[in-house]
């Protein structure tokens, strides 16, 4: 209830804004085109919580541009949950870094992304990818960025702690199948104790910290349409698969990661000024997670 009030008081405040004075639209950095090198700060409120974002510029020339974007997902950790698996908690707060340098007399550049999270199974996680991106136009209204990156993944190897963890659960789900009395409930949790327990024989008891666990490779684009100086459309689709080392959407009792291996978001925004936007985001995956929605504010300075 209370994130519902806190929801509808950011949505209020976000919507009050509509009514700044207006001022030339057209004068302020693109603030549509995801490889603009410009500084700004915004904010978002959604269903999976309260995020920030910023953006620092780093060399600004006539035909050169470089700058980062750091982001963080969920600070509040709203949407932390219980691994049904491990039993551990796991949080939902995620930080992304970003680096991007473009030539703006051709639209090519290079892009750097590196998102430090908590995986539900192996801990702390790093996905640190990198590659060229281009610049597309399609008429006047539309314009695409493909991206082509190659990176990989270092985490926690915690396998042996969540192992002992599943094993503890699936005694108890055996002495709760064995006191109901049902021969197929029993047989099922016996076979699921036995798996989890052979795996215990074969995997290391103890973790050297962080390992490479795979090298990734991802294709990406970004789309965007503008049919007006006040509006905008942008959308981005991407496709992540494993060159080396564990599989990306495998699931994890199978050697995997468990990752999405598609993406996709849509943001629809509006110019209040020349230097601000308000946003309508969303975004979802393969996996059975939930769609994320948000609504953001962003201020270019």
């Amino acid at each position: 209830m209370k994130k519902g009030i806190l929801t509808l008081a950011v949505l209020a405040s976000f919507s009050s804004m509509a009514v700044i004075a207006e001022e030339a639209k057209t004068d302020g950095p693109d603030m549509a085109d995801p490889t603009a090198v410009y500084a700004y700060a915004g904010l978002a409120y959604g269903n999976n919580g309260l995020d920030f974002e910023a953006m620092g510029v780093l060399t600004k020339t006539d035909t050169q541009r470089s700058g980062f974007i750091f982001e963080a997902k969920d600070i509040l950790d709203d949407d932390k949950y219980t691994s049904d698996v491990t039993g551990r908690e796991v949080s939902s707060r995620n930080y992304r870094i970003r680096y991007g340098n473009i030539n703006t007399t051709n639209g090519l550049g290079g892009f750097v992304d590196v998102v430090a999270a908590e995986h539900p199974f192996f801990g702390n996680m790093v996905v640190a990818q990198a590659g060229p991106v281009a610049t597309i136009p399609v008429g006047d209204d539309i314009y695409i960025w493909p991206m082509l990156l190659v990176g990989g993944v270092i985490a926690e190897d915690n396998t042996a702690q969540n192992l002992e963890l599943a094993v503890g659960k699936a005694q108890v789900a055996l002495g709760q199948a064995t006191a109901g009395g049902n021969p197929d409930t029993i047989a099922a949790a016996k076979i699921a104790l036995v798996s989890l327990m052979s795996q215990q024989l074969t995997v290391p008891t103890s973790s050297e910290g962080m390992d490479w666990m795979t090298t990734t490779a991802t294709a990406m684009a970004y789309v965007r349409y503008q049919p007006h100086d006040d509006f905008f459309a942008l959308g981005s689709i991407r496709y992540t698969t494993a060159l080396a080392g564990k599989e990306w959407d495998t699931d994890v009792v199978d050697g995997g990661l468990q990752m999405a291996s598609t993406a996709w978001d849509l943001k629809l925004g509006y110019y209040l000024t020349s230097t601000q936007t308000i946003t309508l985001f969303y975004s979802g995956d393969n996996t059975s997670a939930d769609d994320k929605y948000s609504l953001g504010y962003k201020f270019a300075f």
